[in-house]
């Protein structure tokens, strides 16, 4: 089953998905290899781990979409992309679209930011007119070739303009909507009043979702839910306590016992695929 029905699939099932957010072609592999049926990538993430800046709007159309092609050619899951602000108008974003399906991408969320977006827990946001934001949505239903593609509208509106905005949106032909909550009482009334699927983000170090499970999520509506920060946050902590233990005593051996061993990392990379490709393929001279 191609990965677009995969992902339409799991949206239309009775259960909550839970979609851990990737980076990088291995993070992604690892959600798979962790037993998830949905990558979801971090526009955060990627930029700390391709620029190594915040999540400022650096990152450029090219850069994202060659790492999201190598993300999705790693996993036989189907993942969606956070594509920015479509990356221009909506001749671009139509583009986006095309673009991004041809790169192996089961779906993509664009958000209503004004150009380049920034993560809205750095810094404040401002918003393009409804009116622009729907052009672009309908350039972006135009133009994906696979009915089955999902694209998500999302905004950074307070309660009542969100609620507003992403029923407009989800009218112009958004498959789901995707609201920043801000409160534990946003959390569980935004349910309440969108009129499509909704995907959430669970906000790290944050009260919204603080001693909230997932699966409480799915209870109050929502349908796919990620974790944008878990996988970047816990790998930048292990490197970071690793190196000090390196520079601290010349060895990484006191880690040894935290460390995935060398056996499982291959196996968590397909080095049995490629082993009976060689076998297959390869010309052995002895």
């Amino acid at each position: 089953m191609i990965k677009t029905k995969r992902l339409r699939d799991l949206i239309n099932g009775k259960d909550a998905v839970i979609a851990p957010c990737a980076f990088d072609a291995l993070s992604a592999r690892l959600i798979e290899y962790s037993g998830f049926d949905l990558v979801a990538t971090t526009g955060f993430g990627m930029h700390g781990t391709m620029l190594g800046v915040p999540d400022n709007g650096l990152l450029t159309f090219t850069e994202m979409l060659r790492m999201c092609r190598n993300m999705s050619s790693a996993i036989d899951i189907p993942m969606m992309a956070d594509a920015e602000g479509g990356y221009g108008n909506a001749i671009n974003t139509s583009r986006t679209i095309t673009e991004f399906e041809n790169a192996g991408v089961a779906g993509l969320f664009i958000e209503d930011q004004v150009l380049p977006p920034n993560c809205p827990y750095i810094k404040g946001t401002k918003l393009i007119p409804v009116e622009e934001m729907v052009s672009k949505i309908k350039a972006a239903v135009d133009a994906r070739k696979d009915p089955n593609f999902v694209i998500v509208a999302r905004t950074d509106a307070p309660f009542e303009e969100a609620v507003e905005r992403l029923n407009i949106y989800a009218e112009a032909g958004a498959d789901m909507v995707k609201p920043m909550p801000h409160s534990r009482k946003e959390l569980e009334d935004y349910p309440k009043h969108l009129k499509a699927p909704i995907h959430l983000g669970f906000t790290y170090g944050k009260e919204t979702t603080k001693g909230v499970t997932a699966k409480d999520c799915g209870e109050m509506g929502y349908k796919i839910i990620t974790f944008p920060f878990a996988q970047l946050m816990s790998s930048v902590s292990a490197q970071i306590a690793i190196l000090n233990e390196i520079k601290k005593n010349g060895t990484d051996e006191a880690f040894y016992e935290k460390m995935i061993s060398f056996e499982e990392y291959l196996d968590t990379v397909n080095i049995d695929k490629y082993n009976e490709m060689d076998k297959k393929y390869m010309f052995n001279l002895d």
